[in-house]
């Protein structure tokens, strides 16, 4: 029985035993029989009521549960609509069943005859409403038990039960027109190709509670009982869902990104004092003694209606709110921090289930004093324009690990942050390598999709499908993984070898990182056209001023050129006042200033759109692109014309990009060719062919072992191959490839 689903059934004799109601005109009404592990539910009829039922400061309605071993739990009661729905016009329509009630939810974890006592306070007055018994039915033994906790090596998820949580799934956070049709649809296929998670939003357009003017401590009855069908909907699919409360742009009044429609501090938001709550500004919200007490009662509510699933995952405060810090909004990074600290300590202590409590903060940002408080019990990254997803996966996973102790998420992921952009990833190269990447890079699960509709559109489930499959076999959701410790090429070094004799010169346009926030190295050695391509895991197209002192970071190009080369620079946009400097060999070039010093109003910029060419003399030379301005200068555009082919120092090669497990002596690993790490070749039909090449592993134990090799696109068999270790490591021949594949290790009995 689902924790949500309202049945209308017949009791069967000896499931529930009525004792006399305490207050007669109050009673404990069940909606079903109760199992373990199962959402009972209960209306209450004949309760008071209050001139705001939201509000416990006028009643107050608890539930204490006992069950058979003794173990008592406390659960809020709250108020409920019921509704009906139906398409009309391809659009969604709800209707009011019956009349506003009180309801009661409670999930108990063990079988036999439980109490409940019901309490009510009114104006400062308590006294016990009801007593009620009733039958608690043994969970089926197939079916999934336990609240999820941190596991125990403190890098993912497991049940209290002991089992493994593993997540493969999506940002699923708002529906169409078509609302809860839309997740039946989403759903069903997220189940059919193995997925087991998603993550939802409240906010003003779809399921908020406290998001449109007039709702302060006032929920809407419908929007509750739409995410209630949610759950439903989840429970039966095997979902666990993260339950993100609000978006950053419930706290922005003026910025004029995604053209202003974001500014929902003003147009929507009940606590703004512009419409009638009690914050000034929208970082008051944050330290304003009566915003978190009535915040506070929010979650109240929240928990007693939603708390009770053991398919929910985590609570999540906050989508990016460093969204809106300042100079966007005025939110005070302390003042946000603080707030998350003494909010989930509230919410830590009132929750019955004690489900895990996170935040999340804008793509390529890492502000450590968040994800040091123990109270954010996992950390989240947002993945956007990363090259090498898988590596970026496997090294931020590490990174977060390692410093802050805790799981992390990848929780929303694309190849591009302003659409789904198939033109740039038309293969799917980039985003079959972040999916694998999470799964197998010491994260929680794959990196989570933000581009749900598209995903759906284009009918890319059978990625996921294979990956589950593949995944399935290795055993990856059951026990304890940890990284493996790969034999990698590495990052290029900034050195080159000598120019190959008797090859022509090539043009090489320099891929460049068009996420600002991302801080790369800046310095590329272009060796052949595979290094340029390469080139955005190293070089951005924004250069920062002297106003960020300690993120200012040229772009050095290394290169043998011959005869008649030259560089071509575009210059795309400036914010206010940029100075443009290039130099070769330490000798200045070219130095242009570009716009003006008159501000500008925050976020915008001044198009520049020119084109500037130097020309580079014959031999191997340093040439440096650097912004001496005060503010930030983006390049459109870089290429190099007439590159001699060079070795790179040492002979170093570009190799096999590889992430992957370990649980004990088996291993599940992905590798993707260096011909198409992502964005490097994402147009190319077919890359080269790769053959010969062997993936070694560390720290093995000694024995031979068998690998299965798989294609992630389609999970089908791609050969067997076998190994014998040698002083601890692993050599195993890889079948010739010239994509990606996946395979499972283990030993040969």
């Amino acid at each position: 029985m689902s924790l949500f689903r309202h049945l209308v059934c017949t009791v069967a004799a000896g499931v529930f035993a009525w004792t006399a109601p305490l207050h007669a005109a109050t009673q404990i009404i069940p909606l079903g029989a109760a199992h373990a592990w199962e959402g009972a539910e209960f209306r209450i009829a004949g309760a008071p009521v209050a001139e705001n039922n939201f509000d416990p400061d006028q009643i107050r309605l608890d539930a204490i549960f006992t069950g058979p071993s003794g173990e008592t739990r406390s659960v809020a009661a709250f108020w409920y609509q019921d509704y009906t729905r139906k398409l009309q016009n391809e659009a969604e329509v709800l209707t009011p069943q019956g009349t506003p009630e009180w309801r009661l939810r409670y999930t108990p974890t063990e079988a036999g005859e439980h109490r409940v006592t019901l309490h009510v306070e009114t104006a400062g007055a308590a006294s016990q409403l009801a007593e009620f018994r009733f039958n608690v039915v043994p969970a089926a033994t197939n079916s999934p038990h336990g609240w999820v906790r941190i596991a125990a090596d403190q890098r993912t998820f497991a049940t209290t039960d002991g089992r493994s949580v593993r997540l493969v799934g999506e940002n699923v956070c708002w529906p169409g027109a078509r609302g809860l049709t839309n997740y039946e649809d989403w759903f069903d296929a997220m189940q059919r190709s193995g997925q087991n998670f998603a993550r939802l939003w409240m906010a003003p357009w779809w399921a908020g509670l406290e998001h449109n003017k007039g709702t302060l401590n006032h929920y809407p009855l419908d929007a509750a009982w739409q995410l209630d069908q949610i759950f439903a909907l989840a429970e039966t699919r095997g979902l666990y869902l993260l339950l993100c409360f609000d978006h950053h742009g419930m706290y922005m009044a003026n910025d004029p990104a995604w053209g202003g429609s974001n500014n929902f501090w003003i147009l929507a938001n009940p606590y703004a004092h512009e419409n009638g709550g009690p914050c000034v500004s929208p970082n008051a919200f944050f330290t304003d003694p009566q915003a978190r007490a009535l915040y506070q009662k929010r979650l109240r509510y929240l928990i007693a209606r939603y708390g009770g699933s053991p398919r929910l995952l985590a609570w999540q405060f906050f989508n990016e709110i460093d969204n809106a810090y300042i100079p966007r909004s005025d939110l005070v990074h302390a003042d946000v921090v603080a707030w998350h600290r003494d909010m989930a300590r509230w919410l830590r202590a009132h929750d019955p289930y004690q489900h895990l409590i996170t935040t999340s903060l804008t793509g390529g940002s890492d502000r450590p004093e968040m994800w040091q408080l123990p109270e954010m019990e996992f950390s989240m990254y947002h993945s956007y324009w990363d090259p090498a997803p898988a590596r970026k996966a496997a090294v931020l996973a590490e990174d977060f690990h390692h410093r802050y102790g805790k799981p992390v998420m990848i929780g929303e992921f694309g190849v591009s942050g302003a659409n789904w952009a198939r033109p740039m990833d038309p293969h799917l190269r980039g985003f079959r390598q972040g999916l694998w990447g999470g799964a197998l890079g010491g994260s929680v699960g794959t990196a989570m999709t933000w581009w749900w509709e598209d995903v759906h559109a284009d009918r890319v489930y059978s990625l996921y499908a294979a990956l589950h499959q593949i995944l399935a076999h290795a055993g990856w959701d059951q026990g304890r993984w940890r990284p493996l410790a790969i034999a990698t090429a590495g990052v290029p070094p900034f050195a080159l070898g000598e120019p190959t004799p008797d090859r022509a010169t090539f043009n090489a346009p320099l891929a460049l990182n068009t996420f600002r926030r991302t801080l790369l190295s800046g310095e590329a050695a272009i060796a052949d056209p595979l290094a340029a391509e390469r080139s955005s895991e190293f070089l951005s197209t924004f250069l920062r001023g002297q106003r960020q002192p300690a993120e200012q970071r040229p772009l050095r190009v290394l290169a043998w050129f011959g005869e008649n080369a030259r560089l071509v620079l575009r210059v795309d946009s400036v914010a206010s006042e940029a100075e443009l400097v290039v130099s070769i060999d330490g000798e200045e070039k070219l130095r242009e200033k570009l716009g003006d010093p008159s501000p500008l109003p925050p976020g915008q910029s001044r198009k520049i759109d020119r084109e500037f060419t130097l020309p580079v003399p014959a031999g191997r030379h340093q040439v440096e692109i650097a912004n001496a301005g005060s503010d930030w200068l983006n390049l459109e555009s870089a290429r190099l014309e007439g590159v001699r082919p060079s070795g790179f120092s040492g002979g170093w090669k570009h190799g096999i990009e590889a992430v992957g497990l370990r649980q004990d002596a088996t291993a599940v690993v992905y590798l993707n060719s260096p011909w198409v790490t992502f964005p490097a070749g994402q147009h190319r039909y077919q890359a080269p062919l790769l053959q010969g090449e062997t993936l070694t592993l560390h720290d093995w134990p000694a024995g031979r072992f068998r690998a299965e090799w798989f294609s992630p696109e389609t999970a089908a068999s791609k050969g067997v191959t076998e190994a014998t270790t040698a002083d601890g490591r692993l050599a195993v021949p890889i079948p010739d490839f010239d994509d990606d594949l996946a395979v499972v290790i283990t030993p040969l009995r």
